[in-house]
């Protein structure tokens, strides 16, 4: 049978039994500290008990004297009434030592509770004071102090006997002062070996009361520096055991993580650590087969990514081109019939029915829409071919902007205030174009009556700037924000706004091309502020 080995069980058990032993421990160490703690308070307590006890029994001691001379002086019946009623104390606690002179299984604790009440202690003290002599009788101070208080209580006898025979002096027929004065003189002898006597208590009492300080500091810091010790001892053992496991794990994970899968963790116990150890080594293994199996299948996949990439690319510009074609083949019949329609109208006007006039006027109208709307989706199409990003200074850019619609400006008494703007990596043309369809529309959709207020800020981030253009003008419900970003959609009658409804859309894409997000916040009847993004470094959007 193998020996067991308390260090080999404490490394082996788990974690938590680990914390629990090392808990429990600390625990009992520090109830043991606490008891004894409580044990030197009450001892303390005990002490303390003894010297107030000793005042009164001295206090009561001189204060019978003191009234015994007054008897002899007076030969007031009162003053030896009041001899006898003083010493009731000291005789309380000579019953107290009474009992205590008894061997320990004939004493009777109750009666030297009931004799130490008698000497004016305190009831609650009573049981520590038996507790203390009783403990330290072999103690050299304590055991002077017993001894000074027998021969004490000795002599006291002696004084109440010679109270007596006072008492007899002074009441007989043919008393003498002669003989009341020799008896005070054998008594105040008496009072002088007592007050001796009670002195030595004091001392040993004294003395005995540091030695049992020093004892009990002695005790209470060797078991504080011993809980100290053992949970400090136990916090590195049970640390150092953690450590060294995980330690050993993150070499092998460091390992893994760079492909090296020969590196395995130790194993160094049985507890957590060293199954997750294990655990670790057999999840590398599975990795590394599951390594090589997806290495294979990436081969394999990056082909297919790569061909359906080609053919994705292809079909973008397929179908960019295709727009772009439509859009512009559509113009050339369109042109035929426009100028078709337009001969019809100038030499058939006015000569057929009014029905016929208002039919050319549609198909007139129809047609010029239908141009802008072919021509809008042409432009559509072209956003995004600029060959480059460039550093552009956002403030020329709106400069030009700004000079190119200086008529509509004027016409409409719009006021237009920028901050500094900073140079960014974009598009030119069409930041120039998302910077003139904001403000047209800012200028466009202005309340009757208000001058267009318009203002140009942005706001720097970390990885990119934000743009915001303001206005007063009549707002967009909530409901339609996400809608007007979308091609050719139109939230009002174009008799009351023109346009095809492309502007927001061409906004839209061109922020996109420039990496970054285009939104609105706005209070319908107080104005809108349509804010973008534009990423700092020039945005990629496809390699290829």
């Amino acid at each position: 049978m193998a020996k067991f080995s308390l260090g080999r069980w404490f490394r082996d058990v788990s974690i938590k039994t680990k914390l629990y032993f090392t808990v429990g421990i600390m625990a009992a160490l520090i109830a043991v500290e606490l008891v004894a703690l409580a044990f030197s308070i009450h001892t303390l307590s005990s002490v303390r008990a003894y010297v107030n006890g000793e005042a009164l029994w001295s206090k009561a001691q001189k204060d019978a004297m003191y009234q015994l001379s007054a008897y002899a002086r007076t030969h007031d019946e009162e003053d030896y009434l009041k001899f006898k009623k003083q010493l009731a104390v000291p005789l309380g606690d000579h019953e107290a030592l009474v009992e205590f002179s008894k061997p320990e299984n004939e004493r009777n604790d109750d009666l030297i509770k009931a004799g130490f009440a008698k000497g004016r202690n305190h009831p609650d003290d009573a049981q520590g004071m038996i507790n203390l002599f009783s403990r330290f009788n072999s103690n050299h101070y304590i055991n002077n102090a017993i001894v000074a208080w027998i021969k004490a209580d000795s002599i006291l006898s002696h004084i109440i006997a010679g109270g007596e025979q006072l008492h007899k002096e002074i009441f007989r027929a043919d008393k003498s002062p002669e003989r009341i004065n020799e008896v005070m003189r054998y008594i105040e002898h008496l009072n002088t070996h007592v007050t001796i006597l009670e002195d030595e208590f004091s001392k040993q009492l004294g003395d005995g009361s540091r030695w049992l300080e020093k004892l009990i500091l002695r005790i209470l810091l060797g078991i504080a520096i011993t809980v100290e010790f053992t949970g400090l001892i136990l916090a590195i053992v049970v640390s150092r055991g953690i450590s060294k496991g995980i330690d050993a794990i993150l070499v092998s994970a460091r390992a893994v993580g760079k492909g090296d899968f020969t590196v395995k963790a130790k194993v160094y116990s049985k507890d957590e650590i060293g199954t997750l150890a294990n655990d670790f080594n057999a999840m590398a293994s599975e990795q590394e087969k599951l390594q090589k199996e997806i290495k294979e299948a990436n081969a394999d996949l990056e082909k297919k990514v790569e061909l359906r990439t080609i053919d994705l690319d292809r079909k973008n510009a397929e179908l960019e081109q295709f727009a772009y074609v439509a859009s512009h083949d559509l113009q050339e019949p369109l042109k035929t019939v426009s100028g078709f329609v337009g001969l019809l109208n100038k030499q058939y006007k006015g000569k057929m029915d009014e029905n016929a006039d208002k039919y050319l006027d549609f198909i007139l109208q129809a047609s010029d829409r239908m141009k802008t709307l072919i021509k809008d989706l042409l432009d559509y199409s072209r956003i995004g071919r600029a060959i480059a990003f460039v550093r552009s200074d956002c403030n020329v850019l709106l400069h030009e902007v700004l000079a190119d619609m200086g008529n509509n400006i004027r016409e409409n008494n719009a006021h237009i205030v920028p901050e500094v703007l900073p140079v960014v990596y974009a598009y030119p043309t069409e930041l120039k174009l998302l910077f003139q369809n904001l403000i047209s529309n800012a200028i466009k959709f202005r309340k009757p009556g208000i001058r267009p207020e318009i203002s140009i800020t942005y706001t720097e981030y970390p990885h990119y700037w934000k743009f915001a253009v303001s206005d007063n003008g009549i707002g967009i419900d909530q409901q339609h924000r996400d809608r007007i970003f979308i091609i050719f959609q139109r939230l009002h009658n174009r008799k009351d706004y023109e346009g095809s409804g492309i502007g927001l859309a061409h906004c839209k894409k061109i922020v996109e091309l420039h990496g970054g997000e285009i939104w609105v916040e706005s209070t319908p009847g107080i104005g809108s502020t349509f804010f973008f993004t534009l990423a700092k470094e020039p945005y990629i959007q496809n390699e290829n």
